[in-house]
């Protein structure tokens, strides 16, 4: 009996043993299960991301964003999942993403790929700003930077006196600029980061210093020095609505002076690069054809296209304008004979002169004829010089200021018809003439007598 109570012992005993093993063999393949499951979700979450980093999306689980904007150039966003991270660099130094483990560290976070001029003076950049509730654009010795829509970009303080500094203006040469309104004409904030800031030492004294620096509102900092900077929006065009078409080339080329020449230089994510030596007298736009017009050390004028970097033949007299005509250039220039006369050439591209007129007014050329007043008349002529359509009589003198709002003449394109008015008076309010005509045939169509307006 008592081996019978033992073997029974035994074999509870070993079913006991029996049921642990498989419990602890259950448990552990649930462990392993729930851990391939983890593993599993986790992978297909991380592939899942990866997906999503690719096709430009965030994260499926965002714990954590942090926005790095405390850069010159740019922001760095980082975007935190489980384990690693997506980080998107919209800085000019790096310009790229990447998904990273969570440890990672930012990319050239302490990098600026610029060259600095080591002889630009460092600015101030810890000073009182004075509150300025009416936008003004200098108290004391600070300067304010806004916008269009009056936000403000920034502030300078004066750096080589005490307030002697202020937002530079177009230099006015006198000698080509006879038709710019006024010489005062302020230079205007480029991209809303960058502006020219006139400093002066000794200001009205005769050991002046003028220096004229492109500041970086962003990186507050100093990026290039000149003897003068311009604008370079022709002479003739539009002269009514001059503001509106200052700084012709682009918003980020300016014409500006070293070493007594002229050239352009070209700024971009805080670089500044020389686009045409300083090695011109004088350089100006042309904004119809968007070509650059030189005056030369040798006393030559030349038209000068950005995009196939070609050249006209070089001429002597001074270049007003440029017309396009079947894909080649035509040069409009005058020569000053006496204070109120001048005289008109028009030129092909190969510096053969095409056309000559004394003593008129305002030689402009259209497709397929040109338009000049002179004598009190309006003519219409072929490139040639022969009249293409009658001459038309003038109410005021051509003689007459055109600082007067209301001109002698205008001459406008319509669609397919050309357009000429002429005012009777220069009063604000007036009676004019206006003869229109069909652009190809130069037949005149219509003709509109005594009609009432009033320039603005």
């Amino acid at each position: 009996m008592f081996n019978s109570s033992g073997s029974m012992y035994e074999e509870i005993e070993q079913n006991r043993l029996k049921k642990q093993r498989k419990k602890k063999i259950m448990t552990r393949r649930i462990i392993v299960i729930v851990v391939l499951v983890i593993f599993l979700t986790y992978l297909g979450i991380l592939l899942n991301d990866i997906r999503r980093f690719h096709k430009g999306d965030l994260p499926l689980i965002v714990l954590k964003t942090d926005i790095d904007d405390n850069y010159d150039d740019g922001r760095v966003e980082t975007y935190t999942s489980l384990g690693w991270v997506f980080r998107f660099y919209y800085r000019e130094t790096i310009n790229t993403t990447e998904i990273a483990p969570i440890w990672s560290k930012i990319q050239m976070k302490d990098v600026l790929n610029r060259t600095i001029d080591v002889n630009l003076p460092e600015v101030e950049k810890e000073y009182e700003i004075p509150s300025n509730i009416n936008y003004r654009e200098k108290i004391g010795s600070v300067l304010y930077f806004y916008n269009d829509e009056q936000k403000l970009l920034g502030t300078y303080k004066c750096l080589l006196s005490e307030s002697d500094c202020e937002i530079a203006q177009s230099a006015y040469l006198q000698e080509y600029d006879k038709m710019q309104r006024n010489n005062n004409v302020r230079m205007d904030i480029i991209n809303e980061r960058y502006v020219f800031i006139a400093e002066y030492k000794s200001k009205g004294t005769s050991v002046e210093e003028k220096h004229v620096y492109l500041y970086d509102i962003k990186a507050k900092r100093l990026i290039a020095e000149y003897e003068d900077v311009r604008y370079v929006e022709l002479l003739t065009k539009d002269r009514e609505n001059y503001k509106e078409t200052l700084g012709g080339i682009d918003k980020t080329k300016y014409v500006c002076k070293k070493n007594g020449k002229w050239g352009i230089d070209d700024v971009d994510k805080g670089k500044v690069t020389n686009f045409i030596g300083y090695e011109y007298k004088l350089i100006n736009f042309d904004l119809e054809t968007r070509l650059y017009i030189f005056y030369t050390t040798e006393n030559k004028w030349v038209i000068f296209d950005p995009n196939t970097k070609h050249k006209t033949a070089p001429i002597d007299k001074t270049i007003e304008s440029v017309h396009y005509k079947n894909g080649k250039a035509y040069v409009v220039a005058y020569e000053i004979v006496n204070f109120d006369q001048k005289n008109y050439y028009l030129y092909d591209e190969d510096g053969n002169n095409l056309l000559y007129k004394e003593n008129i007014d305002n030689l402009k050329a259209y497709d397929d004829f040109l338009v000049y007043g002179k004598d009190d008349y309006i003519y219409i002529v072929n490139y040639d010089g022969k009249e293409a359509a009658d001459s038309i009589k003038l109410y005021i003198n051509l003689n007459e200021s055109y600082n007067n709002s209301v001109k002698p003449y205008s001459v406008e394109i319509v669609g397919k018809t050309l357009k000429i008015s002429t005012p009777h008076d220069q009063e604000r309010t007036h009676f004019v003439d206006t003869y229109i005509y069909d652009i190809d045939t130069l037949d005149l169509v219509k003709t509109i007598r005594n009609a009432k307006e009033t320039s603005y």
